[in-house]
């Protein structure tokens, strides 16, 4: 095209079209390839994890728990005999392992300590023995801290129905003074819920 301007004349060249950019077959299939392997590998992986079930407890009971030291634990007595009771009451079995189980009460003995550094804790360890509702006997080991809204102490069940379970869950315990040392603690009144475990523990809350 010539366009005419006074006495010059402009010859204007047209623009050529822009043609779009042909990609690589070779790049544009290798992600392709790598997203869609990946797809392929990711819902197997999600369904393998989806088909890991969460545990299930073999039973879950109400705590009810009383537990003596003597002498009274304290800064004047930093270790003591513990005797008492463990009660799991009211038994539930949400895996249908043992439905017949609802109660029993573990008379227990064992070691209490004092700690004062950096807050007091009492810590005891000590094992236990109970009959079962259904008349069998059973046993069980336990170990750990009693605190305020702190997991019960480790405890495993030794013989009896569940033997080999582990046992987890919440507790509140409750300390009672000593009449003669304010300072000592005589014991604590326990409550909270436990869940028996036959292999990998779960949430016992979630009970």
């Amino acid at each position: 095209m010539i366009r005419q301007r006074g006495h010059q004349q402009m010859k204007t060249v047209p623009k050529p079209s822009r043609t779009p950019r042909r990609t690589r077959p070779g790049r544009a299939l290798l992600p392709a390839v790598l997203l869609a392997g990946l797809g392929l590998l990711a819902p197997g992986g999600q369904a393998a994890q989806a088909a890991v079930p969460a545990p299930v407890p073999d039973l879950v009971c109400r705590l009810d728990a009383e537990v003596n030291f003597s002498p009274p634990l304290g800064v004047l007595a930093r270790d003591a005999q513990v005797t008492g009771h463990i009660g799991y009451r009211d038994c539930r079995s949400p895996d249908g392992a043992a439905p017949e189980l609802t109660d029993i009460v573990f008379h227990v003995h064992g070691n209490g300590r004092f700690g004062a550094l950096p807050v007091p804790t009492f810590s005891v360890e000590g094992t236990g023995s109970g009959v079962w509702n259904t008349g069998e006997e059973g046993s069980l080991y336990f170990n750990g801290e009693l605190k305020k809204g702190s997991p019960v102490p480790d405890r495993t069940v030794t013989s009896g129905p569940l033997a080999g379970d582990g046992i987890n869950g919440l507790q509140i315990p409750v300390p009672r003074f000593d009449k003669i040392d304010p300072n000592g603690v005589a014991g604590f009144d326990v409550v909270g819920q436990v869940c028996f475990w036959n292999g990998e523990k779960g949430r016992c809350t979630a009970y």
